[in-house]
Order: C-alpha cells, then structure tokens, then sequence
C-alpha cells in the first residue's frame, strides 16, 4: 500500500487529472456567473453536470492508471517477484484507486461548491449550497465505484490503452445500449443515478434494484479480474 501511495504523490497523472477536474469546475462556474441567472437550479445544473462528470472522468482514470501503470511500465512482473502476495496487491490497488477518488471528488466537489454559492450570490440569486451538498453526496457514492471497476477492467485488459478504452466504452457506450433494452434496466449509470436520485430524496426510485445492479457489476467485475490476476501468468 505505501508504494500505491507513493505512486499517487511522485507521479504525474493524479496531479494532472485533479487540475483537469478543478480546471472545468471554474470553467462552470464562470460560465453560470456570467449567465447572470437568478434560479438557484441553474448554479445546481452546472454541478452536476460540469464537477459531476468531470469528477466521473477523473474517477474513471486514476482507476485505470493505478493498475494499469504497472503493465505500461512492465513493472509488474517485478513488483510480484519483490512481494508475490497478488491478493495483496490486488487488494492495495483498488483500495488506492477508491480512495484517490473519493479525495479528488471530495476537493473538486468543495471547490465547486463554493465558487458556483459565490457565483449565484454575485447574480443575487437564491443560494444553491444546500442543493450542491445533495448533488455531490451522488459522486462521492457513485466515483468511487467507477474507480475500483476501472482498476478491475485495468487488469483484465492489463494494459493503460486497453483499460481506458474499455472503460470509456462501457459508460459511455455499453451503459446507453444497455439502458434501451426493454425489460428492465441492468446499466451501471442508470443504477448509480438511480441510488443518486434517492440520497437526493426523490420518490418513486427503486433503489433496492439499483443497489442489486451496482453490486453484480461490482462483483462480476473485481472477481472476474481477481481471478485473472491471481491465477494466471503476468505477461
């Protein structure tokens, strides 16, 4: 775990992707204070569509590259031979990955929080803050589980590219096809959007089925790559 860390402070990619979530979350914020809109909804829909899909994307790489960082080094091989304990580094990995996610949800989210309540409170609008809390208690529930399923398909792909792309095409892809089937919806985004609706307080959400839906792909998703990782050779 100590060197997962280390990765997260010496390395560039996490200091990269936080400037490049933060980036847009003043980038939405400008945007609604030059709106000039006095509806609190507004400063609310910035967020959640802005910080929440930036922090998504955020997730969704520093998944990714905490395990796929390995397999494009060609460390993996001797980072196993120094410790072959893989359950152990399976575990640190997407441990590292969760909570890398929740750190840079929690600081992109408090960074928007503040400049869209100022941004609102220049327009004389009514203030947002208690909204925007709502709206980021979804990332901090739903990037988290993106992240540890990034690291997950990550190994199964073991390559960056190869994770990234797969990843990419699941939520942005799979996760639409996946929604227009008839007969119930098994998405992952529509899940987490449906767990998200009922932290906010909206009835008529079937949040049980959605928990059941998060849960299979977290379990499909880090078993299936646990079982890779820690039964077959790492090339």
């Amino acid at each position: 775990m100590a060197a997962e860390l280390a990765k997260l402070r010496f390395l560039p990619t996490p200091r990269w992707t936080l400037v490049f979530c933060l980036g847009l979350a003043v980038a939405g914020s400008a945007v609604a204070l030059f709106d000039g809109s006095v509806r609190a909804s507004t400063y609310v829909d910035a967020a959640e569509v802005i910080t929440g899909v930036g922090t998504v994307i955020g997730a969704i790489v520093l998944g990714v590259w905490v395990a796929g960082v390995e397999y494009g080094q060609n460390t993996m091989r001797r980072v196993l031979a120094a410790d072959p304990r893989r359950g152990r580094l399976f575990a640190a990995k997407v441990a590292t990955a969760v909570a890398a996610s929740l750190l840079l949800t929690l600081v992109v989210w408090t960074a928007s929080v503040i400049l869209l309540s100022f941004a609102a409170g220049a327009n004389d609008a009514s203030s947002p803050t208690r909204d925007l809390f709502t709206a980021s208690a979804t990332s901090l529930v739903a990037n988290p589980i993106y992240a540890a399923i990034g690291c997950a398909v990550a190994m199964l792909a073991r390559s960056m590219a190869g994770g990234m792309a797969a990843m990419l095409a699941l939520v942005f892809v799979l996760d639409t096809a996946l929604t227009a089937l008839p007969g119930g919806n098994i998405s992952l985004g529509s899940a987490l959007r449906e767990i998200g609706r009922a932290l906010e307080g909206e009835s008529g959400q079937d949040a049980g089925h959605a928990v059941r839906v998060t849960v299979a792909w977290i379990v499909i998703l880090l078993g299936t790559a646990w079982a890779r990782f820690t039964r077959t050779d790492v090339t």
